[in-house]
């Protein structure tokens, strides 16, 4: 159990770092007025929005996760629970077939993508947040299918 409590330790300080950096990058989207290439004022106040609901976002699951694990830290039971979570193979099996590395870096880099589109073109960002969505929602019939299945 020591050992997964050192992996936990370390997930927070990646979690720690991750806060870190949305929580900067939240702060330069805000302070510079970031001029979009056509200059038009509602393409950058959506690149900003966009930029700052991402941020948000990042932000508030990362406190969330932070404080599941420091609580899990702190309480053995919690952290008995979290660890046959983590390591249940049913549930293990189920993030594999839904979630492979991948997967989950491709729609880091659509986030990414539309934030940089939406400095350039609307119909750009409009289409890869489309895209976005659609594999959420795949992504989503993907995991209700192998929770049936499995």
């Amino acid at each position: 159990m020591e050992e997964f409590r050192n992996q936990i330790r370390k997930t927070l300080n990646i979690y720690r770092a991750v806060l870190i950096a949305a929580i900067i990058i939240l702060i330069v989207l805000n302070i510079a007025e970031i001029t979009a290439m056509s200059g038009e004022k509602d393409t950058k106040d959506l690149s900003n929005g966009f930029g700052t609901g991402m941020c948000a976002s990042i932000i508030t699951l990362m406190i969330i996760n932070f404080c599941r694990y420091s609580a899990a830290l702190k309480n053995d039971e919690k952290l008995k629970k979290l660890y046959i979570l983590q390591t249940d193979e049913r549930e293990r099996l189920i993030y594999e077939k839904s979630n492979s590395s991948s997967f989950r870096a491709v729609i880091i880099l659509l986030g990414f993508t539309a934030m940089i589109a939406s400095f350039f073109s609307k119909t750009i960002f409009y289409t890869v947040v489309a895209i976005i969505i659609a594999i959420a929602f795949i992504q989503a019939a993907f995991r209700f299918y192998y929770r049936r299945k499995y």
